[in-house]
Protein backbone atom coordinates (compact mmCIF):
# COMPACT_ATOMS: atom_id res chain seq x y z
CA UNK A 1 0.00 0.00 0.00
CA UNK A 2 1.37 3.68 -0.99
CA UNK A 3 1.49 6.52 1.53
CA UNK A 4 -1.90 7.49 0.26
CA UNK A 5 -3.58 4.54 0.82
CA UNK A 6 -4.26 3.48 -2.96
CA UNK A 7 -2.42 0.60 -4.44
CA UNK A 8 -0.67 -0.10 -7.44
CA UNK A 9 -1.53 -2.49 -9.91
CA UNK A 10 1.36 -4.50 -11.59
CA UNK A 11 1.41 -7.44 -13.58
CA UNK A 12 4.15 -10.33 -12.43
CA UNK A 13 4.82 -13.32 -13.96
CA UNK A 14 5.40 -16.06 -11.14
CA UNK A 15 7.37 -19.69 -11.79
CA UNK A 16 4.82 -22.63 -11.94
CA UNK A 17 6.25 -23.76 -8.54
CA UNK A 18 5.47 -20.83 -7.09
CA UNK A 19 1.93 -20.00 -8.54
CA UNK A 20 1.41 -23.39 -6.67
CA UNK A 21 2.64 -22.13 -3.54
CA UNK A 22 0.50 -19.34 -3.69
CA UNK A 23 -2.82 -21.43 -4.51
CA UNK A 24 -2.22 -23.87 -1.92
CA UNK A 25 -2.00 -20.81 0.73
CA UNK A 26 -4.57 -19.39 -0.92
CA UNK A 27 -7.06 -22.58 -0.55
CA UNK A 28 -5.86 -22.86 2.88
CA UNK A 29 -6.96 -19.10 4.01
CA UNK A 30 -9.28 -18.13 1.55
CA UNK A 31 -7.90 -14.91 1.28
CA UNK A 32 -7.49 -13.74 -2.76
CA UNK A 33 -4.16 -14.50 -4.66
CA UNK A 34 -2.80 -11.26 -5.38
CA UNK A 35 -3.28 -10.25 -1.65
CA UNK A 36 -1.13 -13.52 -0.75
CA UNK A 37 1.15 -12.42 -3.41
CA UNK A 38 1.38 -8.54 -2.15
CA UNK A 39 2.04 -9.71 1.69
CA UNK A 40 4.79 -12.14 0.47
CA UNK A 41 6.73 -9.44 -1.52
CA UNK A 42 5.85 -7.26 1.35
CA UNK A 43 7.12 -9.32 4.09
CA UNK A 44 10.03 -10.36 1.30
CA UNK A 45 11.64 -6.70 1.02
CA UNK A 46 10.70 -4.98 4.11
CA UNK A 47 12.33 -7.12 6.02
CA UNK A 48 15.50 -7.82 4.36
CA UNK A 49 15.24 -3.73 4.06
CA UNK A 50 14.75 -3.47 8.16
CA UNK A 51 17.14 -6.29 8.55
CA UNK A 52 19.83 -4.35 6.75
CA UNK A 53 19.20 -1.05 9.35
CA UNK A 54 19.22 -2.79 12.08
CA UNK A 55 22.51 -4.05 11.41
CA UNK A 56 23.94 -0.88 10.24
CA UNK A 57 22.38 0.23 13.69
CA UNK A 58 24.18 -2.70 15.25
CA UNK A 59 27.38 -2.05 13.66
CA UNK A 60 27.28 1.39 14.52
CA UNK A 61 26.76 0.70 18.60
CA UNK A 62 29.64 -1.96 18.40
CA UNK A 63 32.36 0.90 16.85
CA UNK A 64 30.82 3.39 19.27
CA UNK A 65 31.30 0.83 22.00
CA UNK A 66 34.97 0.26 20.81
CA UNK A 67 35.34 3.99 20.91
CA UNK A 68 34.18 4.51 24.21
CA UNK A 69 36.15 1.96 25.79
CA UNK A 70 39.24 3.43 23.72
CA UNK A 71 38.87 6.74 25.24
CA UNK A 72 38.29 4.98 28.86
CA UNK A 73 41.17 3.20 28.78
CA UNK A 74 43.10 6.39 27.59
CA UNK A 75 41.72 8.98 30.30
CA UNK A 76 42.27 5.97 33.17
CA UNK A 77 45.61 5.76 32.32
CA UNK A 78 46.16 9.49 31.75
CA UNK A 79 44.75 9.85 35.57
CA UNK A 80 47.03 7.19 37.12
CA UNK A 81 50.01 9.37 34.89
CA UNK A 82 48.27 12.67 37.05
CA UNK A 83 48.32 10.76 40.37
CA UNK A 84 51.75 9.61 39.73
CA UNK A 85 53.07 13.11 39.24
CA UNK A 86 51.12 14.88 41.85
CA UNK A 87 52.74 12.04 44.25
CA UNK A 88 56.31 12.24 42.95
CA UNK A 89 55.95 16.59 43.13
CA UNK A 90 54.65 15.73 46.95
CA UNK A 91 57.86 13.46 47.70
CA UNK A 92 60.55 16.21 46.32
CA UNK A 93 58.57 19.21 48.25
CA UNK A 94 58.47 17.14 51.28
CA UNK A 95 62.22 16.21 50.90
CA UNK A 96 63.69 19.28 50.59
CA UNK A 97 61.54 21.26 52.27
CA UNK A 98 63.13 22.24 56.22
CA UNK A 99 61.07 20.43 59.11
CA UNK A 100 58.67 23.52 60.60
CA UNK A 101 60.24 23.91 64.47
CA UNK A 102 58.25 22.98 67.18
CA UNK A 103 56.94 25.66 68.51
CA UNK A 104 55.77 27.18 65.06
CA UNK A 105 54.09 23.94 63.96
CA UNK A 106 50.59 25.12 65.70
CA UNK A 107 50.28 28.17 63.95
CA UNK A 108 52.22 26.68 60.86
CA UNK A 109 49.36 24.02 60.71
CA UNK A 110 46.43 26.69 61.18
CA UNK A 111 47.84 28.58 57.97
CA UNK A 112 48.38 25.32 56.14
CA UNK A 113 44.71 24.70 56.54
CA UNK A 114 44.10 27.87 55.32
CA UNK A 115 45.62 28.00 52.17
CA UNK A 116 44.89 24.63 51.55
CA UNK A 117 41.02 25.60 51.50
CA UNK A 118 42.40 28.54 49.43
CA UNK A 119 43.96 26.02 47.10
CA UNK A 120 41.20 24.43 46.85
CA UNK A 121 38.83 27.06 45.94
CA UNK A 122 41.23 28.51 43.42
CA UNK A 123 41.73 24.72 41.70
CA UNK A 124 37.78 24.48 41.76
CA UNK A 125 36.85 28.25 40.35
CA UNK A 126 39.45 27.26 37.24
CA UNK A 127 37.86 24.00 36.21
CA UNK A 128 34.71 25.76 36.96
CA UNK A 129 35.74 28.66 34.02
CA UNK A 130 37.55 26.08 32.08
CA UNK A 131 41.39 28.70 33.40
CA UNK A 132 44.10 26.05 33.23
CA UNK A 133 47.53 28.02 34.91
CA UNK A 134 49.42 25.70 32.24
CA UNK A 135 48.35 28.06 29.54
CA UNK A 136 49.93 30.98 31.62
CA UNK A 137 52.91 29.23 32.46
CA UNK A 138 52.84 28.83 27.88
CA UNK A 139 52.71 32.70 27.56
CA UNK A 140 55.18 33.34 30.44
CA UNK A 141 57.53 31.42 28.49
CA UNK A 142 56.79 32.35 25.00
CA UNK A 143 57.11 35.94 26.27
CA UNK A 144 60.49 35.14 27.76
CA UNK A 145 61.81 33.49 24.51
CA UNK A 146 60.80 36.58 22.92
CA UNK A 147 62.58 38.28 24.92
CA UNK A 148 65.53 36.34 24.45
CA UNK A 149 65.46 36.25 20.79
CA UNK A 150 65.44 40.30 21.05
Amino acid sequence: MSRNGQRIQLTVRLDPDVYQAAKEVERRTFAPLSRIIADAARETLLSAQQATISQQLQDLSNRLLQRLTTIERALGSEIVAVKELTALWARSYFNHTPAIPEPERTVASLSGRKRFVQLVEFFNRNLQQGVSILNELESNNAAEQRSSDE
